[in-house]
């Protein structure tokens, strides 16, 4: 591969070129130094007496310079531009008479480049000023081999890209010939390049599998274009090399690859081409164990979970290949998903988490039975809503003994948990809890019974509104479940609440009454009219009354009442606590509210409240819900009836018109407290 000389009528060999070169070095260096002076004449004859086929070279090297010479700007010697043409131009003429194979350009570019070093020292200054300034400049091979490539006709690009000689290609004109591909919508072109490239890693020559690592880094993002196959196949290839590579400095190249591979597909969420790349891993690890473990730290799949179930959230449904990956760090995936759950909102989501855990498999809901059965009541409580989505039987065996060692807090956590279940899981669970519940935390308990419409918890909710022992605002809740629910097996007695008289007064408090009136006007409509006009109950007492759920609403949890703007806030103050708190009430309802405070509070604490109203005072036992910058929600847990009755006063004193809700148009991204509930 030395030299070209004999192939047709003008084959110049490499050495006349050389000479060429060198003369041009004499010329330029006759024009700095005086004394070595070579006048026009003495160098026109120097080049009449080269060789016919040296000329005719020379010749098109002009050519080609004279035609760019309108539109480059002269940024350097024209004498150096020359013999860098004349080098290419033979370099090119080779090529294409197949005298010269790809692979052996950049040697010969190389052997050009040393005699053209010595008139680019005459002539070129703008290179040492870049470098005494610190800026980094491309070697001449690597800009003489760039020159050489552009001007190869396309046709001869393609096939030496899709030929074991790729990899003598610079990345940075592989680049070039894949982005004019993609332009032009060629994508097999593309794919058929990008699968040839990678196969040369696995070339027997040391310095092809060298120069294909480092250009397979630089060329990451074209294979993680399009649909993923060409990763997946580059990945798979340098996986099996890494697992037989012997020199050592390859095998560091191939892996800095391979990594780079795998965080393309990790950032381009191609979940086979990283499940791929995980299996190669093991692959590697069988052969060569303990050399992998720098590799999957630096592909921090684990670390990436989060980011990879985010966007399954956002998308609303589990990519291909997504559970692969999940199932290969199951311990990590369900840590994060369990968390998750517990800040959701939204069905939806809650519902996909539970898809995603039970693609795990068995053991993963089995870790979540164990933790409820076994782990302290903090960590047990997380897991009870996604284990009643996946096994609610588990649920209801083991909840009822855990809950009678649990705190109060606990036991509203684990209804707050259930309240982001399905509801045909979520009613029958309820009420088949609702006796192991700390007395506090049973009103919300029938809360979500009755937003649950299941029929399930009917005998329960009836039995309790039966019941003349039931605390009177826990048998207003069951009274509102029935509602809810249309359990017409309530109607007997509620029409016995609200009729039942004791000489000159009625025998049960105002606030039960409105509670069964507004219950009855749901089962037995027609009836309650009559009812109620014998009742002696103000109409627009029954104004505010208990709002039924909307079906296929996408929240957990829906508002029990209608939110009330208060024409000028009420200040409530804690009583409870060691440094008790003011609050700035402007919104509040019979089911809770929503209050700026001084200083924070946790979600699940107890409250105990004195809501000031005129001259009278209104008592109430709440628990913080959620809590942002200068403000905190509250729900009411526990009230006397005449407080109630106080409360329901002072909402249609001051609480004007409902302010519209619709639920359907929260937005499953929109970052919110649940405010009143």
């Amino acid at each position: 591969m030395g030299g070209a000389g004999g192939g047709g009528a003008y084959a110049v060999a490499e050495e006349e070129v050389r000479s060429m070169i060198g003369l041009f070095a004499q010329m330029g260096k006759s024009r700095k130094d005086p004394e070595s002076r070579m006048d026009t004449a003495t160098f026109q004859s120097r080049l009449t007496a080269m060789p016919v086929r040296a000329q005719y070279t020379l010749q098109q090297a002009l050519a080609g310079l004279a035609a760019q010479a309108p539109s480059e700007a002269p940024d350097k010697p024209m004498l150096l531009k020359l013999a860098e043409h004349v080098a290419i131009r033979f370099a090119l003429d080779s090529y294409e008479r197949g005298e010269l194979r790809v692979n052996a350009v950049k040697q010969l570019l190389d052997r050009m480049n040393s005699e053209i070093e010595a008139l680019r020292k005459i002539l070129g200054a703008q290179e040492e000023a870049m470098a005494s300034a610190g800026v980094s400049v491309q070697s001449y091979t690597e800009l003489l081999d760039q020159e050489f490539w552009q001007q190869v006709p396309e046709e001869n690009k393609k096939e030496v890209l899709t030929s074991d000689e790729a990899w003598c290609v610079p990345p940075r004109n592989v680049r070039g010939f894949l982005e004019e591909m993609l332009r032009r919508g060629e994508l097999k072109t593309v794919n058929e390049i990008l699968t040839k490239y990678a196969a040369c890693i696995a070339l027997e020559a040391p310095e092809a599998r060298r120069t294909t690592a480092i250009g397979l880094s630089d060329l990451a993002e074209f294979y993680g274009s399009g649909d993923g196959s060409a990763l997946i196949d580059v990945i798979q290839r340098l996986g099996k090399q890494l697992a037989v590579e012997s020199v050592g400095d390859l095998q560091t190249l191939i892996g800095a690859a391979f990594v780079r591979m795998s965080q393309e597909a990790g950032a381009k969420k191609f979940y086979p081409a990283m499940q791929q790349a995980l299996a190669s891993l093991d692959s590697v690890e069988a052969v060569r164990p303990g050399t992998t473990t720098a590799i999957r730290q630096r592909i921090a799949t684990e670390e990436r979970l989060p980011e990879f179930i985010e966007d399954t959230l956002r998308t609303g449904q589990i990519p291909d290949g997504l559970l692969d990956i999940l199932a290969l760090v199951p311990k990590a995936t369900l840590q994060y998903v369990t968390n998750r759950f517990s800040n959701c909102g939204f069905r939806e989501d809650c519902e996909l988490l539970g898809q995603v855990v039970h693609g795990l498999g068995e053991e993963a809901v089995q870790r979540l039975i164990e933790t409820l059965q076994s782990a302290p009541a903090n960590e047990a409580t997380e897991v009870i809503g996604l284990l009643s989505q996946l096994s609610p039987e588990a649920v209801e065996r083991i909840l009822p003994a855990r809950l009678a060692q649990w705190p109060r807090t606990s036991h509203d956590r684990a209804v707050r948990q259930l309240s982001a279940t399905p509801a045909e899981q979520r009613g029958g669970l309820l009420a088949m809890l609702y006796d192991s519940l700390d007395p506090l935390i049973r009103p919300l308990a029938l809360d979500e019974m009755g937003m649950s419409l299941r029929t399930e918890c009917i005998d329960k909710v009836v039995e309790l509104t039966q019941d003349e022992t039931t605390p009177g605002f826990t048998r207003i809740k069951a009274i509102e479940a029935v509602g809810r629910l249309r359990a017409s097996a309530a109607s007997a007695a509620l029409q016995h609440i609200l009729d039942a008289k004791q000489v000159w007064r009625w025998s049960y408090p105002s606030e039960l009454r409105i509670a069964a009136a507004q219950a009855l006007q749901k089962i037995e409509p027609a009836l309650a009219m009559e009812k109620i006009s014998a009742s002696g109950l103000d109409r627009k007492e029954l104004v505010m009354e208990p709002m039924d759920p909307e079906p296929n609403a996408p929240v957990t949890r829906q508002r029990r009442y209608a939110r009330l703007k208060l024409s000028r806030p009420v200040v409530a103050v804690t009583t409870n606590l060691r440094d008790n708190i003011r609050l700035t009430i402007p919104e509040l309802n019979m089911s809770g509210g929503i209050g700026a405070a001084g200083r924070h509070l946790a979600p699940g604490s107890l409250l105990t409240l004195k809501i000031s109203h005129g001259v009278r005072n209104i008592r109430a036992q709440a628990i913080v819900r959620g809590a942002r910058p200068q403000a905190m929600a509250f729900e009411f847990v526990d009230m006397d009836l005449d407080e109630r009755s106080r409360l329901r006063k002072l909402l249609l004193e001051l609480g004007g018109l409902p302010l519209p809700s619709n639920v359907g148009n929260r937005s499953r991204r929109q970052s919110r407290v649940a405010m009143m509930k």
